[in-house]
C-alpha cells in the first residue's frame, strides 16, 4: 500500500538525483563560463579536486586557484557530461559520469580530452555539493589545426 510516508521518501529520492544531475552541469557551466561564483557553489568548503594521480588539490581557495589558472591557460573550455549515474546514501551519494571536453590552446589549435569524474556528494543545509572529485582515465588527442570558423579548410595539397 502507497503512503503518505512513502510518496514522500519517494519524492525526496527524486529531488535529490535532480539536484545532484543539476550539479554536474553547474560545474561544466561554471567551467566553461568562467563563472567564479557559480564553481565555488559546487562544493563543499573542504572539497578535494583529483585531476591526476599527481595533481590534487584541497579545499575551496585551492580548488578556485586551479580552475582560474586553467582559465588564463585555454582561451576556450567546453566541457560536456554524460553516462552520469548516481547512488544515494541519505546526506551522502557517489556519482559517475563521462566527460569529453574541448580546450583552445593560445595558438588557437583545439585539443580533445575526456575521461571519467568519480564523485562523492554530500548534502549540508538542504544543498548538494561536489565534496571529492577524482578523474579516472583521462585521455587527451593530440592537438588540432586551427580554424577561423565553418568551411574553412587547412593545408589541403594544391
Amino acid at each position: 500500500m502507497v503512503t503518505i510516508e512513502s510518496l514522500a521518501l519517494r519524492l525526496e529520492r527524486v529531488e535529490a538525483r535532480l539536484a545532484l544531475h543539476r550539479l554536474v552541469h553547474d560545474y561544466c557551466v561554471g567551467a566553461d563560463h568562467r563563472d567564479l561564483q557559480r564553481w565555488t557553489s559546487v562544493w563543499t568548503t573542504d572539497a578535494v579536486w583529483e585531476t591526476s594521480p599527481d595533481r590534487r588539490f584541497v579545499g575551496i581557495e585551492s580548488i578556485c586557484d586551479a580552475v582560474q589558472e586553467q582559465w588564463r591557460s585555454f582561451p576556450i573550455m567546453q566541457h560536456a557530461t554524460a553516462n552520469h549515474v548516481v547512488d544515494l546514501d541519505g546526506v551522502t551519494a557517489k556519482g559517475r559520469c563521462d566527460v569529453v571536453v574541448l580546450v583552445q590552446l593560445p595558438d588557437g589549435r583545439w585539443i580533445a580530452g575526456g575521461g571519467c569524474y568519480e564523485d562523492d556528494y554530500r548534502n549540508a543545509d538542504g544543498t548538494w555539493r561536489i565534496a571529492y572529485r577524482r578523474v579516472v582515465r583521462p585521455f587527451d588527442l593530440a592537438p588540432l589545426a586551427p580554424a577561423n570558423g565553418p568551411g574553412e579548410v587547412n593545408d589541403i595539397p594544391d
